[in-house]
């Protein structure tokens, strides 16, 4: 008996879902690092605000003259500034995140489904071969029945 090799139909489809579940792995990773790199961003800024509040305390607790007073303030403005963009910034590669997250997610979805029916088409296909061999047995069977049915006849009447 010739046993057929078990074929999944949508087994390209399959591979293309698995390619691009791998790829949205990637740009999650990537929008990670880069959300990574933001937050680092952010934390400079703010110890670069904290070094300099600190410097500015010093001057003033000592005779500070008011053009140097009105620098200090106009860079700890311009630091509090990039601190708020590097906020944003950060808060934008946090959405990035979430959105690759999602997209890996449907993504893994997506291919999950075609798992799921490659293994049903694989259960259905296990059973149409165990069918087919114990139609095979069966047949085998009763030949080998009728042939020992007329033998005996045969035999009974000699």
């Amino acid at each position: 008996m010739l046993m057929s090799k078990f074929k999944f139909k949508l087994e390209t489809v399959l591979k293309v879902k698995v390619r691009i579940e791998e790829l949205r792995k990637m740009e999650l990773s990537e929008a990670e690092f880069r959300c990574e790199q933001a937050r680092l961003e952010l934390c400079r800024w703010q110890d670069e605000v904290e070094v300099n509040i600190g410097l500015y305390r010093e001057k003033f607790q000592q005779r500070i003259n008011p053009e140097e007073a009105n620098n200090y303030h106009q860079y700890l403005t311009w630091l509090n500034h990039q601190v708020d963009l590097a906020l944003i910034k950060l808060q934008e590669r946090r959405k990035e995140v979430d959105q690759c997250r999602q997209r890996l997610i449907e993504a893994s979805k997506e291919k999950k489904v075609l798992e799921k029916l490659k293994e049903k088409a694989y259960q259905d296909y296990l059973a149409e071969q165990l069918n087919a061999e114990i139609k095979f047995l069966d047949e085998l069977g009763t030949g080998r029945y009728i042939r020992d049915q007329v033998e005996n006849r045969e035999v009974h009447q000699i």
